[in-house]
């Protein structure tokens, strides 16, 4: 080894000490993998050191080393594990090269030797290793480009493939043996070496297409102008006497108008082999951007309109627009729009948190990259929002210093990473979406105030009508309290004036006090009836009548409904019977309103049946048809009547409503068209429909000799809704859990 060479191989030395030195002091900006890179650097130091014939053994095991080492690095940084494959691998390569050595002794130059007669072992394990491990390494490259979700990662697998390939080539030239290619090998190692720390120390790597594509820019164009500058010498070679100034005169002049063709000859031929690498007119994006976003005034518009721009204008697959509500706490509220059915739509962003305050404070771009691999972004919560998504780069918009949204572009078509350029040109469009994104909100917010004031008019509206029902109900309380309730307080005062007047004459009797209060309590019996009717229906007017929901049985609900009507049934000389109400399943019912309701159905039918007529009561169970229904069942309780008339169906429902002429009602209260306030209908609609059921009447009409008859039918689930007014726990009350059996009354 000369004097030159052993110059080189110092300074290659020194460069190696000081890589490894960098290293150490800045440990903490190393990615991954520092143990793995530090090696890497060593054993290529080593190499540099032991290149001398007398260390070749030395040199042979600190290549096999470096190649290890570089390949754990590069696993490492692409799949976050040193797979046990490649230590395996190393493992047995090593031992591999020390057996073969111990046996076959020392070889000078495995790449020599390794073609030489007789091949020496060591120099065929050597080989043999490093052919396998450039090509697990390289395929795992590709792969990890193949699969990238990202295109940053995807060119960060990319520049591994480039760096192995020129890390292993300063391998192989060491491994020749020849100086004059080993001396420029250790070279060659020692920027393989310094790509592997470059690529650790910086988590975004250059964009390798676009570097790529202006290598192949430059080339072109200079083979291009030689090609012309040729052709011009060929043509003036033809002319005789043809002073060289004026040739070079008449090429500089040809160069001049063909170099605007010939770049944009270059640049058509590089798209088309990297498709989207060169940059992009600016101003005029920028320009075209604002003017198809100008006219937006409402929020939809300015989405649809953004994200076709950045679509058609960045040659990205998607886009979107991410608004920030500030509500003033410790987070802020982020809403992606357009809105999609399979990725998250909202999410919160820490105010304290690096990523609002590097959108809000620091005011640049970010990439999906970025935070998925910066260490500053990767570990915050709101992170997962943001890979939902589906989108690469992000530009925030502010305006008067303040966060109101983000402007978001999914991966490019070409699948190229995001440059600085990109970002740069993002960020010019996030600033002019700022005033018609703020302009586009207060319109929002106008329109959102608009329905609010209408929603507000509608709860007045709603207010007011409640009001007047209100007012409705009191004054039908006072029509009713005036008109119903006069009767029984005549009667009190009858009896009060007769029992004062018998006993102002001594002939006030025990058998006669007897009488008289019996005739009062009656009369009171009935005020009260008539008060707790009216009040009844003013809970049902306001919706104000609670169910309190148990659950029994409808044989024990009819039979407490008819027994105290038992003595008026036989005073009219009418027949009731009831069937089928025995093994019907257990339903779940408000027990006293309901049996209140069925009451006064069959008042209704003895007043309106004529003396020795017959009231029918039958039940069945209405299994469900289809599925997500629910079992029902079906009472009818049917009268020979007088019958009602059709267009009166349904106005028998509606309280103080009387079919008839009042003054052809009878003033008893279960006597043969018995007088009433016209509420009991009411009430056991009221009742049943809070129970989630139906009720409903039917009849072929009205006529007082024939006597039609009356059905009305009641429709009630096993389980009542879950919009039925529940207001208590089901329990089975001791009352009903006895089987009562209803009898026939006649």
């Amino acid at each position: 080894m000369n004097s030159v060479t052993g110059t080189l191989m110092l300074v290659c030395l020194i460069a190696h000490v000081v890589v490894v030195g960098y290293l150490l002091i800045r440990r903490d900006r190393v990615r991954v993998g520092f143990p793995w890179l530090a090696l890497t650097v060593l054993f290529s130091a080593v190499v540099t050191a032991t290149l001398s014939p007398e260390f070749a053994l030395a040199t042979l095991f600190a290549q096999a080393l470096t190649l290890f080492a570089y390949g754990a690095l590069i696993m490492r940084d692409m799949t976050n594990r040193v797979p046990r494959l490649w230590i395996t691998f190393g493992l047995l390569w090593v031992l591999g090269l020390i057996g073969s050595v111990a046996i076959m002794g020392n070889a000078p130059s495995w790449i020599l030797s390794a073609f030489a007669r007789p091949y020496p072992l060591s120099a065929l394990v050597m080989l043999g290793g490093f052919a396998l491990g450039g090509i697990i390494l390289i395929a795992t490259a590709f792969y990890v480009f193949y699969v990238a979700r990202l295109p940053e990662v995807a060119n960060r697998a990319l520049f591994w493939v480039i760096n192995t390939t020129y890390f292993m080539t300063g391998i192989f030239l060491v491994g020749t043996g020849a100086d004059a290619l080993a001396v420029p090998g250790v070279f060659v190692l020692l920027f393989g070496s310094l790509g592997a720390a470059y690529a650790q120390m910086s988590y975004r790597v250059l964009d390798i297409r676009r570097e790529l594509a202006s290598t192949l820019r430059v080339m072109i164009l200079l083979l291009i102008t030689m090609l012309i500058m040729f052709g011009a010498l060929l043509v003036a070679d033809g002319i005789e006497a043809t002073p060289t100034v004026i040739v070079l005169a008449v090429i500089a002049f040809v160069a001049s108008l063909l170099y605007l063709p010939i770049r944009q000859l270059a640049d058509t031929l590089i798209s088309l082999v990297l498709r989207g690498s060169l940059r992009t007119d600016t101003t005029e994006i920028t320009r075209r951007y604002t003017q198809q976003i100008a006219n937006a005034v409402e929020l939809n518009q300015l989405v649809e309109g953004a994200t076709q721009a950045l679509n058609e204008l960045l040659r990205v697959r998607r886009s979107a627009l991410i608004l920030v509500n500030d509500s003033g706490d410790a987070t802020a509220e982020v809403t992606l729009l357009p809105m999609s059915p399979d990725r998250a739509a909202r999410a919160y962003l820490t105010k304290d948190g690096s990523l609002y305050k590097h959108f809000a404070l620091e005011g640049s771009s970010l990439s999906q990259f970025d935070l998925e691999f910066n260490p500053r972004f990767k570990s915050l919560p709101e992170i997962a929002f943001f890979r939902e998504t589906g989108l690469s780069a992000y530009a925030p918009i502010l305006m008067d210093r303040t966060l109101i949204g983000v402007l978001a572009c999914g991966a490019k078509l070409s699948d190229a990473p995001f440059t600085v350029h990109d970002f740069q040109l993002l960020s010019t469009m996030a600033s002019q979406t700022g005033t018609v994104l703020r302009n586009a909100r207060l319109v929002a917010d106008l329109r959102k105030l608009n329905q609010g004031m209408q929603a507000l008019n509608i709860n007045l509206e709603e207010a007011k009508e409640q009001m007047e029902k209100l007012d409705e109900v009191k004054t039908d309380f006072v029509t009713i309290a005036s008109h119903e309730l006069r009767t029984p307080l005549a009667q009190v005062r009858g009896y009060t004036d007769i029992m004062d007047a018998l006993n102002e004459g001594g002939a006030l009797d025990q058998d006669k006090m007897s009488g008289l209060v019996g005739n009062l309590r009656k009369a009171t019996e009935r005020m009260e009836e008539l008060i707790a009717a009216m009040l009844d229906v003013s809970q049902l007017d306001v919706n104000a009548m609670n169910l309190h929901f148990t659950q029994t049985s409808l044989e024990s609900v009819m039979r407490m409904a008819i027994e105290p009507l038992t003595d008026a049934i036989k005073q009219r000389k009418l027949t009731l019977a009831a069937r089928g109400l025995r093994g019907l399943p257990i339903v779940q019912a408000d027990l006293q309103r309901l049996v209140q309701a069925f009451r006064n159905i069959v008042v209704n039918a003895i007043k309106f049946t004529p003396d020795g007529g017959k009231i029918d009561i039958t039940a069945a169970l209405e299994t469900a048809q289809q599925p997500g229904e629910q079992d029902h069942v079906l009472i009818t309780i049917k009268d020979t009547g007088v019958g009602i008339e059709k267009e009166n169906l349904e106005l028998i429902f509606r309280k103080f409503y009387r079919a008839y002429d009042p003054g052809l009602h009878s003033t008893g209260t279960y006597k043969f068209m018995g007088a009433g306030p016209g509420l009991g209908l009411t009430i056991a609609q009221g009742v049943i429909e809070g129970h989630g059921g139906k009720i409903w009447a039917e009849s072929p009409g009205h006529n007082m000799q024939t006597c039609p008859g009356s059905t009305f039918y009641i429709r009630l689930a096993i389980v009542p809704p879950e919009d039925a007014r529940r207001v208590m726990p089901f329990q089975i009350p001791e009352a009903v859990s006895k089987d009562p059996t209803i009898v026939h009354v006649s």
